[in-house]
């Protein structure tokens, strides 16, 4: 493959005769790239980060109505249900098949092609996603029984329970189609480079959930209204997308055999059996946190809420802004622009989850309490949250990085490798969990888990820098090192200033509940966070990181503080 690249680059269709003057011409095209992809994840980045905000308000309303408790491990049971079968039969299609694909159609001559691709690519997912969502309703009590039996089923959890996961799980089945549909629209949208769209739905639809789970959660609807909300935030998210496509509407059409269509199941087929892999990884998870701690589920769900938001606001934002970059620069050979793309996207990531992760850890109780701490949330339901919030938070750091070196492999068409690791990490995930869930619990299988994203992280890095020659460039490792140094020195102040502000005992510090509790809360949080933002600012800023000021100056442009 290496050798067919070169001769694309040397071909008689394309001789080497560019100037010797052209060629800091060359080198200006880094920050242009820069800059793109600047664009791209900043609009990604306040729909993620308006998505991962109305989510984390959703979780923040799940616990504040129904705790850590028996109706939340339920629901996310049912939760987990309807994201296995979403991620199985569309959701990792999209970065790895849809976009890559769908990108080489996406110009004007194309449009009329794309629109015939898109259509029966809708038509498909109607038959085959369809038959699978009714095969589902009929068989829900099996499909529970799999995903709880093994912690005990009904011996861990009353009857009531289990019958309510049952009914939750045939209420939410139907969102699996509906965001189906969403992801090729979305998919499409992104191959386009256009962003705002996609990132506005999934702002919405956890908006809707939050209405919904408002207006219902307390009348005899109760954990029912989550799901009610998140059907409904499914169907928005087709209703806002659909409009952007009015250029290259979808042609509904049974043209299975197209050669794009045909590309992208070969491309996704490795994709489906390692995310198999991972099906079996968190049905096995689920069966022993239902039975290891009646808080487990409930604490690992809001847990994981808050490291999910870290991954969308950065990893998800950047990467997919990267990835119609990286695969364009892929078909054309252009090995040299591919790399530069991706130390950009990768020193992005760096210079954000650094902090992110470092900081959280930091303040990590003051955030649980701040977050999760109220209504049917006990003090042994927030403790729990905040044990397992710590232990995601290394696996998190990892995932950021993994997340952009998956995409890189996407972009080069290239979907085994990142499977096969992904089914080493899983062994990796088996052997820790049953390992260390008997001496240390729910933690054991958080930890489990973070070993899993680590693992994978760490040998997708190894393999693409043995393939390629490099992973990104010389910038990347030096950025890294700055981005810890400075970001190990935030964190130490951080925890500092916190613990300072608890020993000054300040104004609403023993209060449980009110207004003054509730800001108390907050400035446990902000103060910490201020001081941390700008050491960890400043420090990068003194040590010369370009992509510091990249974002600095690109955020003031966007409010009018400063032009070009």
């Amino acid at each position: 493959m290496a050798r067919a690249r070169a001769e694309r680059v040397v071909s008689p269709n394309q001789p080497d005769q560019t100037p010797p003057e052209a060629a800091p011409e060359e080198e200006e095209q880094g920050p242009s790239e820069r800059s793109i992809i600047v664009r791209g994840a900043a609009i990604i980045m306040v729909g993620t980060i308006l998505s991962r905000v109305l989510g984390l308000v959703r979780e923040q309303i799940t616990s504040w109505l129904f705790g850590t408790g028996d109706a939340v491990a339920a629901f996310t049971i049912a939760d987990n249900i309807h994201t296995m079968l979403f991620d199985l039969v569309i959701s990792g299609m999209m970065q790895a098949a849809l976009v890559p694909v769908l990108s080489s159609y996406a110009t004007p001559e194309l449009k009329h092609e794309l629109r015939r691709i898109v259509g029966a690519l809708l038509m498909l997912a109607l038959l085959v996603i369809g038959g699978v969502v009714v095969m589902m309703e009929v068989f829900a009590p099996q499909v529970v029984m799999v995903m709880t039996s093994l912690g005990g089923g009904e011996e861990a959890r009353d009857p009531e329970t289990v019958e309510l996961t049952i009914q939750l799980v045939r209420m939410i089945l139907p969102a699996v189609l509906l965001l189906a549909i969403s992801t090729i629209l979305m998919s499409t949208l992104y191959a386009m480079q256009r962003f705002t769209r996609p990132a506005l739905s999934l702002a919405a639809r956890n908006a809707a959930i939050v209405a919904v789970a408002l207006m219902l959660g307390r009348t005899e609807f109760g954990i029912r209204a989550i799901v009610v909300g998140i059907v409904l935030g499914a169907v928005l998210m087709i209703v806002i997308q659909a409009p952007g496509l009015k250029d290259v509407m979808p042609k509904p059409n049974f043209n299975f055999r197209h050669p794009a269509i045909k590309k992208i199941l070969a491309l996704y087929i490795p994709i489906f059996i390692g995310l198999m892999s991972n099906t079996v990884a968190l049905v096995v998870d689920r069966n022993l946190a239902w039975g290891v701690d009646p808080n487990a589920l409930g604490a690992m769900r809001y847990a994981t809420a808050v490291n999910q938001m870290i991954l969308g606001v950065v990893a998800a934002a950047i990467s997919l802004a990267a990835l119609p970059t990286l695969s364009r620069h892929f078909a054309s050979g252009d090995e040299n622009a591919f790399q530069r793309t991706l130390s950009n996207g990768l020193k992005m990531v760096t210079i954000m989850v650094v902090p992110a992760t470092l900081g959280l850890a930091a303040i990590s109780w003051p955030a649980v309490d701040l977050l999760f701490f109220h209504g049917a949330t006990d003090d042994i339901g927030a403790r729990a949250i905040q044990i397992a919030l710590l232990a995601y938070l290394p696996g998190t750091f990892f995932a950021a990085y993994d997340q952009v070196l998956i995409f890189s492999y996407y972009a080069r068409q290239n979907t085994k490798t990142p499977v096969i690791v992904g089914v080493l990490a899983v062994g990796v995930y088996f052997i820790m969990a049953f390992t260390l869930i008997e001496p240390l619990g729910m933690a054991g299988l958080v930890l489990a888990n973070s070993t899993q994203f680590t693992f994978h992280a760490i040998v997708m890095w190894f393999l693409l820098r043995r393939a390629v020659g490099q992973v990104g460039d010389a910038t990347v490792g030096r950025t890294i090192r700055i981005a810890l140094g400075v970001g190990i020195v935030m964190a130490v102040i951080v925890y500092g200033v916190s613990q300072g502000m608890e020993a000054l005992e300040l104004p609403g510090h023993d209060e449980d509940s009110g207004f003054m509790a509730i800001m108390h809360q907050t400035l446990m949080v902000l103060v910490p966070v201020g001081v941390g933002a700008a050491v960890y600012i400043g420090g990068l800023w003194r040590m010369g990181v370009e992509e510091i000021s990249t974002v600095i100056y690109g955020v003031l442009g966007k409010i009018g503080l400063r032009r070009g």
